[in-house]
C-alpha cells in the first residue's frame, strides 16, 4: 500500500505531466486547469472530439449528452480558453437560450484566462485588466464580450434570438438553445430558434467556420433535428445515452447494454425510476431519442398488416370512407407550413382497414381538383363519405365541394378535448390489433408521423386517424362481429 508521501509524489508527477500535455491536448488541459476535475471516459471522448473540431478534422459537431453529465463544463466553460491559448486570433461566439447563461460562460472563460495556471502555459493570451492591471486602449472587456490583446481575436456571448451584427465567427458554440419543455414543445418557439439560426448565426460564418452544438434533445423537430434533416452529411454527431443501448456504445466505450453512463453520479436505479415516471421525456432527454423506440402513444407493432389482394378478397360491399385534415399552405421550409392530410379507411366486421394516407401541400383550387381524383383512385364509390373537420379553411372546402362536386361531404364534430387526449382515447383500438394497414409505399411516412406523435413536426395523420376510428366505430359499437350467430 502506498504511503502518503508516495501518493503526494505521484500526484505531483501527474500535475507535471498534465501541465506538459495541456497546451497540445484538450483532455489533459481539463485536468490541469481544474485539479479537482475527475474526468470520466465520456468526458475525455467529448474533449477529443472538440480537439478534432479545433484542428479542422471535424467541421461541424453535435454532442448529445444527458442532463447534468458535464457537457457544458467541457465545451462552454473550458474549450474556448484552450482554443484561445493555441490560437489567440480566433473569433468565437458562445450562444445559449438566455443572455444571462451565455454571459456566465463568458465570465468563466475570463476567470480561467486570468488564472496563474493558465498563464503559465499560455502566457501570450491576455485580456484587458488582468489581475488589476491597467486596461490597454482599443481592447474591450465586459461580461458578454472580450478581446484578446494584441490580436483580432475575441469572444462574444449572445442569447438565442439576439443579434450578432458585424461579428464574423470562426467557431460558433451553441449550448442548449431551449430552456425547458415548454419552449421545446412550442412550435412557435422552435420556429423562432430556427429563424434565428438561419438569419443571424449562419450569416456570420465563413467557408472555414466551425460549429459546435451541445444539446439535450427535447423534440425531434428541435434545432438539431431540423439541421440534421436538411444537411446530415455536413455534421458529425456524438450521441452518448444515459443507459447503454448498444454493446460498447458501438465502439465508443466498454459499457454493456443496460449500464448507466455515470453510475457514481446518476445510478441505474435512479435512471430507471426517472424512465418509469416519464418514459417519453426520458427517451428524449436521457437517451437522446425524441421518439421512443417503436412509438410514443401508439407503437408501430400495434398496427396489423394486410396485402391489397387479401383486403379485396375479404371485402364485400363495405364502403371506403375518407377523412381530410385541411391546411392552406404549399410546402415550404418551416414547421408552421402544415400540409393537408387525407386518409382512406374501411370497416369490415369489427376491424378497421386503412387503405392509404397522404400529405399534400395544396392551395384551395388544387385541393378541390385533387380530392375527387384521390377518392376514385382509392376505392371510393357513391356510398363513400368525405369527412372534413370544419376548422380554418375546412368550412370553405366543405361548401365548395358541395357546390361543385357530387361527393358526399360531411363535417366532423368540432373537438372539445386536446389533440393528445383524443389520440390516447382511440389508441386502445390500435393496441388490441383492430387497425390494419393495407400494404403500400405510403405506410412508412404514415407510421413515422403517427408513432412519433406528439414529438413529430406534423400531425395531420394523427387527427384523421382519430376521426376515422371514432367514426367507423360510432354505430353498433357494442356488437361482437366475430362471435355473432345468425339464425
Amino acid at each position: 500500500m502506498a504511503t502518503s508521501s508516495e501518493i503526494k509524489r505521484l500526484m505531483k508527477l501527474r500535475r507535471i505531466k498534465l501541465k506538459r500535455d495541456a497546451p497540445r491536448r484538450f483532455a489533459s488541459y481539463l485536468g490541469y486547469i481544474n485539479p479537482k476535475y475527475q474526468a470520466e471516459w465520456f468526458h475525455i471522448l467529448i474533449a477529443e472530439y472538440c480537439q478534432k473540431l479545433y484542428e479542422g478534422e471535424i467541421k461541424n459537431l453535435m454532442v448529445f449528452v444527458p442532463p447534468q453529465h458535464g457537457k457544458s463544463e467541457i465545451i462552454s466553460r473550458n474549450f474556448p480558453s484552450w482554443a484561445f491559448g493555441n490560437s489567440p486570433e480566433l473569433k468565437i461566439a458562445g450562444c445559449s437560450y438566455s443572455g444571462d447563461l451565455a454571459n456566465g460562460f463568458s465570465l468563466n472563460i475570463q476567470r480561467t484566462i486570468e488564472s496563474a495556471e493558465y498563464q503559465s502555459i499560455f502566457p501570450h493570451t491576455q485580456i484587458n485588466g488582468m489581475n488589476g492591471s491597467k486596461y490597454v486602449r482599443g481592447y474591450k472587456r465586459n461580461e458578454d464580450y472580450f478581446d484578446i490583446i494584441g490580436t483580432r481575436g475575441f469572444y462574444k456571448a449572445v442569447g438565442v434570438g439576439k443579434g450578432l451584427t458585424g461579428t464574423p465567427v470562426d467557431i460558433a458554440i451553441i449550448d442548449d438553445p431551449v430552456k425547458d419543455a415548454l419552449e421545446a414543445l412550442s412550435p412557435v418557439f422552435r420556429e423562432r430558434v430556427w429563424n434565428w439560426y438561419n438569419t443571424v448565426l449562419t450569416t456570420r460564418l465563413h467557408n472555414d467556420s466551425r460549429q459546435l452544438f451541445i444539446m439535450t434533445r427535447w423534440h425531434e423537430d428541435d434545432l438539431a433535428g431540423r439541421i440534421l434533416k436538411t444537411e446530415p452529411e455536413d455534421w458529425t454527431v456524438l450521441v452518448i445515452p444515459a443507459i447503454c443501448e448498444v454493446e460498447n456504445d458501438g465502439g465508443l466505450s466498454h459499457r454493456h447494454v443496460g449500464d448507466a453512463l455515470w453510475p457514481e453520479r446518476h445510478s441505474l436505479t435512479k435512471l430507471l425510476k426517472q424512465q418509469q415516471r416519464a418514459p417519453r421525456e426520458f427517451s428524449a432527454l436521457y437517451q437522446q431519442r425524441p421518439t421512443i423506440e417503436g412509438g410514443n402513444i401508439v407503437k408501430r407493432d400495434w398496427f396489423q398488416r394486410i396485402s391489397f389482394a387479401d383486403f379485396k378478397a375479404m371485402r364485400f360491399k363495405e364502403p371506403v370512407h375518407f377523412y381530410l385534415d385541411t391546411a392552406y399552405n404549399k410546402k415550404k421550409t418551416g414547421s408552421d407550413n402544415d400540409p393537408s392530410g387525407i386518409l382512406a379507411a374501411c370497416r369490415i366486421k369489427n376491424n378497421i382497414y386503412i387503405l392509404h394516407a397522404q400529405s399534400v401541400w395544396k392551395e384551395m383550387p388544387d385541393l378541390l381538383r385533387f380530392l375527387p381524383e384521390y377518392i376514385i383512385a382509392h376505392e371510393g364509390n357513391s356510398e363513400s363519405i368525405l369527412h372534413i373537420e370544419p376548422k380554418a379553411n375546412g368550412i370553405s372546402v366543405v361548401q365548395m365541394l358541395k357546390e361543385t362536386t357530387s361527393l358526399n361531404v360531411k363535417e366532423t364534430p368540432n373537438p372539445t378535448d386536446d389533440k393528445e387526449v383524443r389520440f390516447r382515447v382511440v389508441s386502445p383500438r390500435i393496441e388490441c390489433g383492430r387497425v390494419f394497414l393495407v400494404e403500400g409505399a405510403w405506410i412508412e411516412d404514415y407510421l413515422n408521423q403517427v408513432c412519433s406523435f406528439p414529438a413529430a413536426p406534423h400531425d395531420e395523420f394523427v387527427d384523421i386517424t382519430g376521426y376515422a376510428i371514432n367514426d367507423l366505430y360510432e354505430e353498433d359499437d357494442d356488437i361482437d362481429y366475430d362471435n355473432i350467430s345468425i339464425i
